[in-house]
């Protein structure tokens, strides 16, 4: 019996095309499984806004992309990626060809591609960076197949899905939350926040890592040494944080022991989840590297 709660082949609904760099480079392959970015859209009028907003938050969107053609003049496509809407906002970040954007949250991601065999199939009704039936798609030679063969199809290209993700989108659009959390041009950031937070919030592993701290007499932030209730009597009492050492969005689903976990300040929280300009993100030992160096 399939779990309406957890993505499946059936939930893919839509497929789209994208590029970068006229097809010379690969496009949103610096994403992980679990990670939300914000996906382009064309300036051109004629589809905005009614075909950026398709696809619902909890349908997967397939993306593809066509590599440059080679010699041989055969057009080279790779399913990259399963993305879901986080939300039907639509945001216009830029004055550039492709400046409207809908945040996606990270289903799958093939880092290293696999081409399709242009000879068994056809992506020819849906290259032109719309977002199309997922029905486009076709077998070669005309042989007729059902949606759900198709969907298979494109599922099956994927070897590492976090199927949990959709609980989580349906969750944050359907939870209702103080209209703070709406506010002006916040609302990208609050929404990656929101997501990250349903993506923690059933872990009791995350309160046990707490108690332990707390017994052991180190409920402080293990990085810069901030304690709450020392800070903020009373309101403070008890108040502390926790970070995956190795980010949910990285490995799909896992089981997660106290020991992975480390005992961290908001402050420090934040920036362990901010990218070095290199593309990665620090580690426990990267921040305290960098507030003892700071102290001499």
């Amino acid at each position: 019996m399939i779990n309406e709660s957890e993505f499946n082949p059936a939930d893919i609904k839509w497929i789209k095309s994208v590029t970068r760099d006229k097809g010379m480079a690969w496009a949103y392959l610096d994403v992980n499984v679990g990670d939300t970015f914000p996906l382009n859209f064309s300036k051109n009028p004629k589809w905005y806004p009614t075909n950026y907003l398709k696809a619902k938050p909890g349908e997967i969107i397939a993306l593809f992309q066509t590599l440059v053609p080679t010699s041989e003049h055969k057009l080279r496509w790779y399913v990259t990626h399963l993305v879901s809407p986080v939300d039907e906002s639509i945001e216009k970040e830029n004055s550039g060809s492709h400046p409207y954007t809908r945040l996606v949250s990270v289903v799958a991601v093939n880092k290293t591609p696999t081409l399709i065999d242009a000879q068994e199939w056809s992506f020819y009704k849906c290259n032109r960076g719309q977002i199309c039936d997922i029905k486009t798609v076709e077998k070669r030679n005309k042989i007729e197949i059902s949606v759900l063969q198709k969907q298979h199809f494109i599922w099956d290209l994927f070897e590492n899905t976090d199927s949990s993700l959709k609980n989580s989108i349906l969750d944050l659009n359907t939870t209702k939350f103080d209209v703070e959390d709406y506010v002006a041009k916040e609302g990208r950031e609050r929404t990656i926040l929101k997501l990250h937070r349903f993506k923690e919030r059933d872990s009791k592993v995350i309160k046990r890592a707490k108690e332990k701290a707390k017994r052991e007499g180190r409920l402080h932030c293990e990085i810069c040494l901030f304690n709450f209730e020392k800070q903020y009597p009373i309101l403070g009492k008890d108040f502390i944080e926790c970070h995956h050492k190795q980010p949910i969005s990285e490995g799909g689903i896992r089981e997660t022991r106290v020991g992975d976990l480390a005992i961290v300040c908001s402050n420090c929280h934040r920036m362990l989840h901010r990218k070095h300009l290199q593309g990665n993100y620090p580690t426990i030992g990267d921040l305290q590297n960098i507030i003892s160096k700071k102290m001499i």
